[in-house]
Parts: C-alpha cells; structure tokens; sequence
C-alpha cells in the first residue's frame, strides 16, 4: 500500500470517510456554536475553545482518510490526545482557581500524564493505541469534575446554573469521561454485543459525544449571555 490515489473510484471511496458522521454532527455543530457565540470572546479559555474544535475534526477527518489510504490511523488519534488532555486540563483549572488554588497539584498531574504519555509511545510506538494514557486522563478528568461540583456547592455566592457556562461544560466533561472510564472497564463485554447491526461500543461513545458537544454548545450559549 502506497497511499496513492489509483483511481477516481478511490476519490469518492476517501470522500466517504470525509464526510460526517453522527458523531462528527455533534462536533461540527458544536464549533458553529462556538465561533457565533465565542468569537468575541475576550477570555483566553473561551477563545481557545474554537480552536480546540477545529482540531477535534481535523483529527476526524484525518482518522478517516488514513484508514482508507494507510490502513492506520491510530497515530493521528494519539496525538490528538495531547491536545485533548491540554485543553480539558486548562478548563479545569480556569473553572476551580476561582474556588481553591491547586495550580501546583494540576501541573503536577499533567506532567504525569504527559509523561506516561511519552513512555507508553517510546515503548510500543505512536501505531498502537494509547489506552493507558487515555483510561489515566479519563480517571483525573472525573476527579476534577467532583472536585469542581463540591467547590461550587460550598461556594455561599448565588449562581444561576441554568445560565452557568462553566456549570455545563463541567457537566458534559464529567458525563463523557465517566462513561467513557465504565466503558473502558468493560470493553470486553460491550465489543461483543450488538444492538441490531449496531456495535454496543460505538452506540455508547455516539450517545456520550451528544451529550458532551450538546452540553458544550450550551454553555456557550451561557458565556455569551454572561458576557452581556
């Protein structure tokens, strides 16, 4: 396998990858949101935003396109993880410095999750799916969205969740990464089941992505309303 385009056959057969799927619907959706309400945005977190969710269909695109033509594509996946574990870990820490100051406490975790990352590539190459990192990050992201929601309850300040940017976008972090963890933990069991012609697996992650890209396309919404 070359990679080369032997046909125009295989123009269209790429383009299948290209175009969406449900998944990236959400994502596409989602970075509409982001750049009507966000762009005027003067907060470094907000804006970044945007940019994060380009890369997120880039990555997709990408996925799709080197299955088709290089059979592989889990390279461009792992390193979409840096960028993942980056931006979520900001967002947590722009939410909860207002609250408490564990600065030192997430710098400290990423840098271990960067360095777990950094070893499980050097050892079995960036081909083969980082699981490992992904399952760790997943665990600190659920742990930082309790911490977050606990801070919130003790704050004695009003807050309006249902305008609450932060609120909803914590809340779609913690929904996807606590289901993405059980998934994880029973990967064994749902690869095997079916739902008609439907894999378990990729119904779950499908319906996580909604809830995660609709909750955040909602605090956007609340950001902008904040802002006013």
């Amino acid at each position: 396998m070359t990679g080369k385009i032997d046909a125009p056959l295989d123009i269209f057969k790429i383009l299948k990858y290209i175009l969406p799927t449900s998944s990236s619907y959400a994502e596409l959706l989602c970075l509409g949101f982001a750049i009507y309400f966000l762009s005027k945005d003067k907060n470094p977190f907000w804006r970044i935003t945007i940019w994060y969710l380009v890369i997120v269909i880039v990555t997709e695109i990408a996925g799709r396109y080197c299955a088709i033509t290089y059979r592989t594509n889990l390279f461009a996946y792992n390193i979409y993880t840096l960028f993942e574990v980056s931006y979520v870990t900001y967002g947590f820490y722009t939410f909860t410095k207002q609250y408490a100051d564990i600065k030192k406490w997430i710098i400290a975790t990423y840098g271990a999750i960067i360095l777990i990352y950094i070893t499980f590539t050097a050892i079995y190459g960036i081909h083969v799916y980082n699981a490992f990192t992904i399952s760790i990050m997943s665990v600190v992201f659920v742990i930082y969205g309790l911490l977050y929601f606990y801070l919130l309850l003790k704050d004695e300040d009003y807050i309006d969740l249902k305008f609450h940017a932060a609120f909803w976008w914590v809340g779609g972090v913690l929904i996807f990464y606590f289901g993405s963890t059980l998934a994880n933990f029973f990967d064994d069991i749902i690869q095997q089941k079916f739902l008609g012609k439907y894999n378990t697996r990729a119904i779950i992650y499908t319906t996580l992505n909604f809830f995660l890209y609709g909750l955040w396309a909602y605090s956007f919404i609340c950001r902008a309303r904040q802002r006013k």
